[in-house]
């Protein structure tokens, strides 16, 4: 079988490849915490015991195929990377941050810190962010990526004699670029893309959203909602999933 590449773009916490890969005391902990935040502190929204139900199942299935992964992490803030003690369990990572293909690459860039905070989920390189400030940054290594994957398919290419790859995203606005590029590089190995897209409206407006959108559809990629929030785990379980019995 051919190898599955996880290249997973602002992995911050990893809460997505947790929900497959990690340990069941993690898992299982994990959804405890999510259960009392939605029903006792109305945090969040839970999922039906269904789907629950469905989200085990699939999850089982997909571990049962670790060995036919290959994951590469990436992570701008360098904060969240030296506390992430699961980013070791990642084959590849890199502490970058991802930029358009019209900044100079590579560059010393500023990663703007969602709600002024050092672990935030949403801090961007754009101040276009919603939630960002110019007075709070730290700095990242930025690559554009056009240069990222460039290098990255040799470097894949020269490892596996066959592989496919499934971009899980999400990167507070860049999400665009990193398509583009990916499939520009990877072309019919890049079959699925997860994640979500909604910065791409919030940072550039919803023309680049609707450009995306009619790039995703015209070259054929499949996209599924997989993100932190628990409810969209299945639907991107199911992606991955159907994905490994494509391949088989």
């Amino acid at each position: 079988m051919k190898k599955l590449v996880w290249i997973d773009i602002g992995t911050h916490f990893a809460q997505e490849h947790e929900s497959i890969f990690s340990s069941n005391l993690i898992f299982y902990s994990f959804i405890i915490r999510r259960f009392i935040s939605s029903k006792l502190f109305k945090r969040g929204k839970f999922v039906t015991l269904k789907g629950l139900k469905e989200i085990i199942s699939s999850r089982h299935k997909l571990k049962k195929n670790a060995q036919d992964f290959y994951s590469i992490f990436v992570e701008a803030n360098s904060e969240i990377a030296r506390k992430m003690k699961f980013y070791p369990k990642a084959d590849l990572f890199f502490n970058l941050a991802l930029t358009n293909n019209l900044s100079q690459s590579p560059s010393i860039t500023k990663l703007y810190l969602g709600d002024g905070n050092a672990l935030s989920q949403g801090s961007s390189i754009f101040l276009e962010k919603h939630n960002v400030n110019k007075n709070n940054f730290v700095a990242a290594f930025g690559v554009s990526t056009n240069d990222f994957f460039k290098e990255l398919e040799l470097y894949l290419s020269n490892q596996f004699s066959d592989y496919a790859v499934i971009i899980r995203l999400n990167c507070e606005g860049v999400e665009d670029d990193v398509i583009y590029s990916a499939h520009k590089y990877f072309g019919s190995k890049l079959q699925l893309i997860c994640g979500s897209l909604k910065d791409v409206k919030g940072v550039k407006g919803p023309e680049a959203l609707q450009r995306l959108e009619g790039f995703i559809s015209e070259n054929g990629l499949v996209f599924a909602k997989f993100y932190a929030p628990i409810y969209t785990w299945l639907e991107g379980h199911q992606a991955i999933l159907g994905l490994l019995r494509k391949l088989d």
